[in-house]
C-alpha cells in the first residue's frame, strides 16, 4: 500500500498527500458516543510529537478509491474486498519536523485483518530492502520497520481494524521513538474499548 505512506514510500510528498486526492470524502462523525468510531484509532493532537494532523481525516468507502494510485492496485482492492474491507479513515500528519500518515481499515473480521497485515509485511519485504523491523513493547503484535534517516512505521491491530502510523522526519532525526509514542498513545486511548473495531 505504498500509495498511503507504507512500507517506506513516505519519503514522496504525493504518497502522504494520497489523502488529498479527489473522490474521497471528508470524514464525520460516526457511532454514538459511548462507542468508539473507526476515526478514534487515528493519531490525535500531539500523540505523535512534533507531527499533529494537519487537516481533517478522510473516508474511504470503497476499496478501488483506497487503492486507485497504488501500483496493481486492482489486484489489492479485490484482496480488500474478500477480506471484507468496509472502510479507511486517513489523516495526513505533519510540521517543519516532517510529515507523515496515520491511517485505521476496518475489515469483516479479526482473522480477515491480520491476513491484510500478513499482506503488508510481505509487501514491506520485497519494497523495503535494507529497512530494520522493530516490535512495540506494549502493543501486542504491532511490527514495525524502519530506514536509517528517512522513515519509521509501525502496523497494529484491534479486533477487525488495521492502523498504520507512519513518519518521515528531517535528515538526521531518530524517527522511531515519535512512531512508537504515537502508536502506544492510540493503544491507551483504544484498546478494549467498545466500538466499530471490537469482533
Amino acid at each position: 500500500m505504498g500509495a498511503r505512506g507504507v512500507w517506506a514510500v513516505l519519503a514522496s510528498t504525493a504518497v502522504v498527500c494520497a489523502a488529498c486526492r479527489s473522490g474521497s470524502h471528508s470524514s464525520t462523525s460516526q457511532g454514538s458516543a459511548s462507542k468508539l468510531p473507526l476515526s478514534a484509532y487515528l493519531v490525535r493532537g500531539h500523540e505523535e510529537a512534533g507531527l499533529p494532523p494537519t487537516g481533517r481525516a478522510t473516508r474511504y468507502l470503497a476499496a478501488t478509491r483506497w487503492t486507485s494510485d497504488v501500483p496493481d492496485g486492482a489486484a489489492e482492492a479485490k484482496r480488500l474486498v474478500q477480506e471484507g474491507f468496509r472502510e479507511v479513515v486517513s489523516v495526513q500528519t505533519g510540521s517543519s519536523k516532517g510529515q507523515g500518515v496515520s491511517w485505521a481499515m476496518e475489515l469483516g473480521s479479526a482473522s480477515a485483518a491480520a491476513r491484510e497485515k500478513a499482506a503488508e509485511l510481505r509487501e514491506f519485504a520485497s519494497t523495503a530492502p535494507g529497512a530494520t523491523r522493530f516490535t512495540v513493547a506494549g502493543v501486542p503484535g504491532a511490527e514495525g520497520w524502519a530506514q536509517a534517516d528517512t522513515d519509521a512505521n509501525i502496523l497494529f491491530m484491534e479486533g477487525r481494524c488495521l492502523m498504520l502510523v507512519g513518519d518521515e522526519l528531517a535528515s538526521g532525526s531518530d524517527n522511531k521513538p515519535v512512531v512508537l509514542a504515537a502508536v502506544r498513545a492510540v493503544w491507551v486511548r483504544t484498546h478494549d474499548k467498545p466500538g466499530v473495531c471490537a469482533t
